[in-house]
Formats: structure tokens, sequence, C-alpha cells
């Protein structure tokens, strides 16, 4: 584990299993980021579809495929490691891109230049918990790039904004914890990691606004 990761991450664990997020050993029960979302109706996932044995097995391979491929890039950011896809769920042919995309950003943001690049950071802020996909942090700089990975059909650009200004608060909040002073953040990318919507896009100023209004919207539901 790299010096800023093992910073970040210390005293705080996820079970992948339950989903259950654990500081200094100790349970913490917190309303997650897709949560928090869901408290605004329109961003809400509609799954009726799911009523049905067709539909419900639709979501089944939709949540194996998202897993898997979140997988395949934790490992190969962590341990340089191509994990081997499984061909019972058909994710395959996004896998090679996907292992194309990060060592893109890797060449982009090197090591050499001092920075780092975190997979699967799991925080917990005073209101809520949260998972972040990607971080690329350069502690020299003080500069950094909040990444999410999406794999679904459904290009969901506002949402996939708001989620990622949520994880920043998040993160904000760990820097004070761990006292990082004065960190910058450079801007938010999302890896839509699906043949139909297949692309790598910044979060345009416009969406951005949008989701920071969105996020107070929900920090005043909180408060509430």
């Amino acid at each position: 584990m790299k010096k800023v990761e093992k910073i970040l991450k210390n005293n705080v664990f996820i079970d992948e299993k339950t989903h259950k997020y654990y500081l200094d050993g100790i349970e913490v029960e917190k309303p997650s980021v897709t949560k928090l979302i869901d408290l605004l109706p329109h961003h809400v996932f509609d799954t009726s579809f799911a009523e049905t044995p067709e539909g419900k097995q639709i979501l089944e391979f939709g949540i194996t495929r998202g897993l898997h491929l979140h997988k395949i890039a934790e490992d190969f950011i962590n341990n340089g490691v191509e994990k081997s896809c499984c061909k019972a769920y058909s994710h395959a042919e996004m896998k090679d891109w996907l292992i194309w995309v990060l060592n893109e950003i890797m060449a982009e943001y090197p090591e050499t230049e001092g920075w780092e690049i975190i997979s699967e950071l799991s925080m917990i802020g005073k209101e809520y918990v949260g998972t972040l996909d990607i971080l690329l942090i350069n502690s020299k700089l003080k500069k950094y790039v909040i990444g999410d990975i999406k794999t679904t059909k459904l290009l969901a650009k506002n949402k996939e904004a708001l989620q990622v200004v949520l994880y920043n608060e998040l993160l904000k909040e760990r820097f004070k914890q761990v006292k990082f002073i004065n960190f910058e953040l450079q801007n938010y990318f999302v890896i839509n990691c699906n043949n139909i919507n297949k692309q790598i896009y910044l979060i345009d100023d416009e969406t951005l606004e949008n989701a920071l209004k969105e996020k107070e919207e929900i920090f005043s539901i909180l408060k509430s």
C-alpha cells in the first residue's frame, strides 16, 4: 500500500459481503451515498421491471457485471493484475477497454511526478458513508482528481455528478481527519464502461453547478 493510500485508508474498513462500514473495528450505521441520492425522487432507479422473472434476471446480470468490472479495476490498480473475466456474465468485451483506460490514466498522472492512484477508498463522515472508485492524488502538488466507474446502459450524468460531489464532501472530511491541508480538487471524471455508452468524460460546469445545488438540498433534508 502506498503512502497516501495507507494514511487515507487507516482505521476504516468495509465488509464487501455485507456492505457494513467499520471505524476502528466498530460498526458505523450511517446512510450511504446511494441512499442519500435516493432522497431525491427523480434520481431513484426504477426497479419495477424486476418483478418479472426476466426482469429479475436482467437486474441480477447488471449487478454482477458491475461488481466484476469494479473488481477488475481494483485488482489492476492495486496489484497490476489483469483479472480474468467470467464468460458466463458476458462482460469480457469491456475488460480490455477498461484496462486500456486505466493505463492511460496512469500515464497521464505518473508516479514519477508524485501521483498515487487509489482504488476503492471507503470513507466515514459525520452524516454518511461511501466508497470512492478512483482517487488520483499528489501530496507534493496538493492536488487530486475524483473518478467513478459506471457499467449501466443508462447514461445519467446529473446523478453521476451528484454522486462524485457527495464523495468529495466525504473526502474533504477525511482530509481534515488526517491533517491534509490545502489540497485542491482538479476535476471529476466518469468511466462509463458499457458498450452502448462507452466513454470517459469530465463533469461539465453546468452539470456540476446543478449537482452542488442538489447536494445542498440533500443536506437540508438530513438536517430536517
